[in-house]
């Protein structure tokens, strides 16, 4: 695998923007209509553009039982639901706390990954960075909203309980490895669709909705950008530079969230918001830091700092990014 150049260092940045803006979306999305719209609305048009992408890339479909038990499962643990948390959360809690309270998907992957397989362990570094992004949550909600469920503290929950279904779901994605990975997204994205649009029909009927250009065309944006395109992008540098170098994504997307928040919805984070970015983002470094002989990889766990994107985990092996 070839040093990343400028070409992968732009791609990784364009990934970023994509990740990080979806916070600003969603939240535009959520004032016009429902979190259920917003949530199937984008996961729909997502699913558009990844068939159109298969058809493109002449991808094939999963194969096997356990691949196709696998697809629902990703789709319905880390998209279906987290797609609505998000959504549901940002009806009152600021796209810049948002994006910081999901930059600790990766830490919490590290945790069920440790008890969940056989080969990604915790270490020091891990658990420092756990220790570490746990200081960043309670900094970031306050710690006299653990006392007692009210106010935000629920929309938060909401948002923190979707990390926690991404970080489920890159474990389970660890089946579809061998997969095709643009015609196993393009399955996930259509599974979460199907799961939610029933709901979304049958309790909000958008159709009596007033229609807002703005925020449809949010949900647009959220579909083409943040779920579809950022999926092959995800390839891409993949291909090119490995895994390893997609996990530096995690230290971009919360501060991009939080920037594009301050200069589209006026949002302005507070001192506590942005101590807990620092200590979540050192977390984050921590964990990849290796003590002692080297550890057993959590590239692809790592690589879920944001939840707006199909959960599909990357290969870990040098082979694997390649093909």
């Amino acid at each position: 695998m070839k040093r990343p150049g400028i070409c992968e260092y732009v791609l990784l940045v364009l990934l970023a923007l994509m990740w990080g803006s979806s916070f600003t979306f969603i939240k535009i999305g959520v004032h016009a209509y429902s979190p259920l719209v917003v949530a199937s609305g984008r996961l729909a048009f997502a699913a558009l553009v990844l068939w159109g992408l298969a058809a493109i890339r002449k991808s094939e479909l999963p194969k096997g039982k356990r691949a196709w038990i696998s697809t629902f499962m990703i789709a319905l643990i880390g998209n279906a639901i987290p797609f609505f948390l998000i959504s549901f959360g940002e009806t009152k809690v600021d796209a810049g706390l948002a994006a910081i309270l999901m930059s600790t998907v990766p830490l919490t992957t590290v945790v069920l990954a440790h008890f969940f397989t056989h080969d990604e362990k915790l270490s020091t570094g891990k658990v420092i960075g756990i220790v570490l992004g746990t200081i960043g949550v309670v900094v970031l909600v306050g710690p006299e909203t653990l006392s007692g469920l009210g106010g935000e503290f629920l929309f938060q929950l909401a948002i923190l309980v979707a990390a926690i279904g991404y970080a489920i779901s890159s474990l389970v994605a660890r089946n579809l490895r061998d997969q095709p990975r643009i015609g196993s997204t393009a399955v996930i994205l259509t599974f979460a669709t199907l799961m939610l649009m029933p709901f979304t029909l049958i309790i909000d009927q958008p159709w009596t909705m007033d229609w807002d250009l703005e925020g449809a065309l949010s949900i647009m944006y959220l579909g083409m950008f943040p779920t579809g395109i950022a999926m092959f992008l995800i390839l891409q540098i993949i291909a090119m530079a490995g895994a390893s170098f997609l996990v530096f994504n995690n230290y971009l997307v919360p501060a991009v969230g939080v920037l594009i928040s301050f200069f589209v919805l006026g949002e302005v984070p507070q001192p506590n918001a942005l101590l807990a970015l620092a200590i979540i983002l050192g977390g984050i470094a921590a964990s990849q830091m290796r003590f002692g002989r080297k550890s057993a990889s959590t590239e692809a766990a790592a690589t879920k700092a944001d939840p707006m994107t199909p959960v599909m985990e990357v290969s870990k092996s040098k082979n694997s990014a390649e093909k």
